[in-house]
C-alpha cells in the first residue's frame, strides 16, 4: 500500500496533500464545535431544569407543609408551560408520593433515581433531576424532574448535517484550487523527471531542462543543468586519460608479473635453503653424535677391560667422560628439536585441553605416582584452535618442571584458565583467555624470571634436581609463540611458581 503512494505522480501527491491537510482541519474544527455545542446545550438543559425544579418545589412547601395534596397538583400543573417537562412527582418528608405532573397519559411515572438522594442523571433520551425541598432550612419534601432531551437531539443532528454539507463543499474547493496551484510546480518537476530518465536511459548527458521560475525549483533546474554539463566536460577528460591508462595499466601489469615471478623464484629458493638448512643439521648432529658414542663407547671398554688397573679417581673421571657424552648427545638432539619447531607447519584445529591434559598424566604417571604429585585441574577446561602435539609439548615441559623443581613434602600441580577480571593477572586483552599450570615448588627468585627461557640456561648445579639440558622452557616458549601467543610467570621464591600462557586465536568453545 504504501509502495503504491510513493509511485504516484507528484501532481496527484500535491492534491492529496492539500485535500488531507484541508480536510483534517475541517474534520478537526467541526468536530470540536459539535463537541462544544451539544456539552454547552447540556449543560444549559441542566440549569434550566435544575432552577425550574427549585421554583416547582418551593411553590410547594405551603401545600406539604399542609398535606394539601390538590393544591400541591395545582403548582405541578402550571409546569405545562415547559413542552420539554413530561414529568413531576413531589414527595413528602417520609418519601411519600404527594404530587405529581404527567404531559399525557402515555407517560410513565417511574421514578428512576432514588427519592432520597440529590442527583442529575442523563439517561436515555431524558434528564432526570432529584433535589430537595427545603422550608425555613428543614427539609420538607423532595421533587423528581423528567425532561425529554429529543429536541436537543434533534439540533445536533441538524448541526452535523450543516457541518457535513460545509465540508464537502470545503473538499470541493481545496481540490480545485489544489488542481490550479499544482501545475506551477509539479511542471518544472516533470520536465526535471523527463530529462533524468532521459539521461538514466539513454546516457545523453546533452539534455536540459528549461528554467521557467527563479523560486527554489529554478535553482534546482539550473544545478542540474550546471550538473551535466561538468560530467560531459569529465567525459571528455576521462577519454583522453583512458589510452593513457591503459598503457599505464599494461606496464604495470607487465611489472607486477614480473615481480610475481621473482617472489616465486625466491619462495622456491627460500624453500630449498630450509631443506637445505634442515638436511644440513641433521648430517651435523649424526656426524657429531657419532664420535660422542666411539668415546663413549671406549670409555666403556676401558672401565671393562682396565677397570682393575685403574684407581678410584680413573674410575670417576670415566664415569665422567661417559657423562659428559651423554650430555653432549642431549644437547645436540635439543638444538635439533629446537631447529625443527620454528619451521615445521603446524596442524591447527579445534583441541579439547582436557584430553591433552588427560593424555600428558597418562605419559607422566608413573613418575607422578613415585613422587607423589596430585594434579588438580579444577575446572573443565575449554576447546582452543591449537596443535594438539606440540600443545602436549607445552603441558608435559612445565609439568615435568613443576615436579623436577619441588622439595616439599606433599607436592601438587593445578592446571586451569582465568579469564578477564577473575584474578589480578597480567591478561593481554579484556576478552583474553590465560591458560597456567601452577606448583608448590621451589619457586624461582625474581632475578632469574626471565633467563629461564634462554637456550640450555639452568638455574642449578648439572646433576642437580635431576639434571637436564636446559632448553625445556626455550621449546614452550618457541611453541606458544608459534601459536600467536605469549608466556610469562609469576613465581615467589620458596613458595611456588605459576606459568602464564596464551594461544591465538584462543577459546572456540
Amino acid at each position: 500500500m504504501m509502495q503504491n503512494l510513493h509511485d504516484l505522480s507528484i501532481r496527484i501527491k500535491l492534491i492529496g496533500s492539500l485535500v488531507t491537510v484541508v480536510s483534517v482541519v475541517l474534520v478537526l474544527s467541526t468536530v470540536a464545535g459539535l463537541v462544544e455545542h451539544y456539552q454547552s446545550s447540556k449543560a444549559a438543559m441542566v440549569n434550566q431544569f435544575s432552577v425550574l425544579a427549585d421554583s416547582l418545589g418551593e411553590a410547594s412547601t405551603t401545600a406539604l407543609a399542609f398535606f394539601d395534596d390538590e393544591t400541591g397538583a395545582e403548582v405541578l400543573a402550571s409546569a405545562r408551560l415547559e413542552p420539554k417537562l413530561v414529568f413531576v412527582q413531589t414527595f413528602d418528608s417520609a418519601g411519600n408520593r404527594f404530587a405529581s405532573y404527567k404531559q399525557s397519559d402515555s407517560v410513565s411515572d417511574d421514578v428512576l433515581l432514588s427519592p432520597g438522594q440529590d442527583q442529575i442523571l442523563f439517561k436515555g433520551e431524558f434528564l432526570h433531576v432529584s433535589k430537595p425541598i427545603v422550608y425555613e432550612d428543614e427539609v420538607v419534601g423532595r421533587i423528581y424532574l423528567r425532561a425529554s432531551m429529543r429536541s436537543l437531539y434533534a439540533t445536533t443532528r441538524h448541526k452535523v448535517y450543516l457541518a457535513t454539507l460545509s465540508l464537502l463543499i470545503c473538499l470541493g474547493i481545496a481540490v480545485l484550487l489544489g488542481s490550479l496551484l499544482q501545475r506551477a510546480i509539479a511542471k518544472p518537476i516533470q520536465q526535471l523527471a523527463a530529462a533524468t530518465k532521459k539521461v538514466a536511459r539513454e546516457g545523453d548527458y546533452s539534455a536540459r531542462v528549461d528554467i521557467t521560475t527563479g523560486d527554489e525549483l529554478g535553482v534546482l533546474c539550473d544545478g542540474f543543468n550546471t550538473m551535466l554539463e561538468q560530467i560531459q566536460q569529465r567525459d571528455r577528460e576521462l577519454e583522453k586519460h583512458r589510452t593513457h591508462l591503459e598503457e599505464l595499466v599494461h606496464e604495470r601489469t607487465s611489472r607486477l608479473e614480473a615481480q610475481t615471478q621473482e617472489l616465486t623464484d625466491s619462495n622456491e629458493r627460500l624453500e630449498r635453503s630450509n631443506q637445505e638448512l634442515d638436511d644440513f643439521a641433521y648430517i651435523v648432529s649424526h656426524d657429531l653424535k657419532e664420535p660422542l658414542r666411539g668415546i663413549s663407547r671406549y670409555s666403556s671398554f676401558l672401565a671393562e677391560d682396565y677397570g682393575d688397573q685403574l684407581d678410584q679417581a680413573g674410575h670417576e673421571k670415566i664415569e665422567t667422560l661417559q657423562r659428559l657424552c651423554l650430555r653432549q648427545e642431549n644437547l645436540i638432539d635439543s638444538l635439533l628439536h629446537y631447529s625443527r619447531v620454528g619451521r615445521a607447519e603446524f596442524a591447527i584445529a579445534p583441541t579439547d585441553l582436557n584430553e591433552i591434559v588427560e593424555q600428558v598424566c597418562d605419559m607422566m604417571h608413573v613418575t607422578l605416582d613415585e613422587q607423589g604429585v596430585d594434579v588438580r585441574v579444577p575446572r573443565p577446561l575449554p576447546t582452543v584452535k591449537c596443535d594438539s602435539v606440540r600443545i602436549a609439548e607445552v603441558y608435559r615441559n612445565l609439568m615435568t618442571n613443576a615436579v623436577k623443581y619441588n622439595d616439599k613434602p606433599e607436592k601438587w600441580i593445578e592446571i586451569g584458565f582465568l579469564q578477564h577480571g577473575q584474578e589480578n593477572t597480567n591478561l593481554l586483552k579484556q576478552d583474553g583467555v590465560v591458560f597456567y599450570v601452577r606448583d608448590n615448588g621451589i619457586g624461582i627468585r625474581e632475578k632469574h624470571q626471565q633467563s629461564v627461557f634462554r637456550i640450555f640456561k639452568r638455574l642449578h648445579a648439572r646433576d642437580k634436581y635431576g639434571g637436564g639440558t636446559g632448553a625445556g622452557l626455550t621449546f614452550v616458549k618457541k611453541i606458544v609463540e608459534r601459536h600467536g601467543g605469549k608466556i610469562w610467570l609469576e613465581s615467589t621464591y620458596g613458595d611456588g611458581t605459576t606459568f602464564y600462557f596464551t594461544v591465538e586465536p584462543g577459546v572456540v568453545a
